[in-house]
């Protein structure tokens, strides 16, 4: 009597090659699934990093003009301004010096008073520049519960838009005002007789100024 064959060693019941190959793309389309959502949640995070390093990187380079208008002051006594301005399709601090003992002013700088010191930092922020925003209310950071007036007014040195320093390194006092117009803010502040700056940013939708 011949006995009925069982099933060869090794053999696996099922579809053999193509139950693994169903296994692999469900495997590949649950992964493909958790990358998209992790790209999804990671995106706006990556967006307000982006934004917080953009505004950071401008303000360091506001305060660093003024300190360069500062160290000039003290290293050749006399009255040094930092003033920005657009030259050509570029915009630029430039530097002034007293030319009559009274700080450097704006009216004097346009009658050759007050001359150029030839030394001019580039703003190098395609995507930053001196501003306020303009469709909201923004916190004044001098000022708690106060809200800043004249956005289309950014640097602000008592009357003038030039920071000046003296022969003993003191400063005017003021603020620059710096935005990426959509949600960042920062605000480079000159503290007078000291000459010490501080800088603070604000975020769209917040209640006020941080660190």
């Amino acid at each position: 009597m011949t006995r009925p064959l069982g099933p060869a060693r090794g053999r696996v019941s099922g579809s053999g090659p193509f139950e693994a190959r169903g296994a692999s793309a469900a495997g590949l389309v649950a992964a493909l699934t958790v990358a998209t959502c992790a790209a999804l949640v990671a995106a706006p995070t990556m967006a307000n990093l982006s934004e917080s390093i953009a505004i950071r990187s401008a303000a360091s380079e506001a305060a660093t003009a003024l300190l360069r208008a500062r160290s000039h002051a003290l290293t050749r006594n006399v009255h040094v301004g930092v003033k920005f301005r657009r030259n050509g399709d570029r915009y630029e601090w430039a530097l002034y010096r007293d030319g009559n003992g009274n700080g450097v002013r704006t009216a004097e700088i346009a009658r050759g008073v007050d001359r150029p010191l030839g030394l001019a930092i580039a703003w190098t922020r395609r995507d930053i520049t001196p501003g306020i925003f303009s469709d909201m209310r923004v916190p004044d950071p001098g000022s708690p519960g106060a809200y800043l007036s004249n956005p289309g007014d950014p640097i602000r040195f008592g009357t003038s838009d030039i920071c000046s320093f003296s022969p003993a390194g003191e400063s005017s006092p003021g603020s620059i005002y710096l935005s990426d117009g959509r949600n960042r803010m920062a605000v480079v502040r000159v503290l007078g007789r000291t000459a010490k700056i501080r800088v603070l940013y604000y975020r769209r939708g917040e209640r006020g100024w941080r660190k």
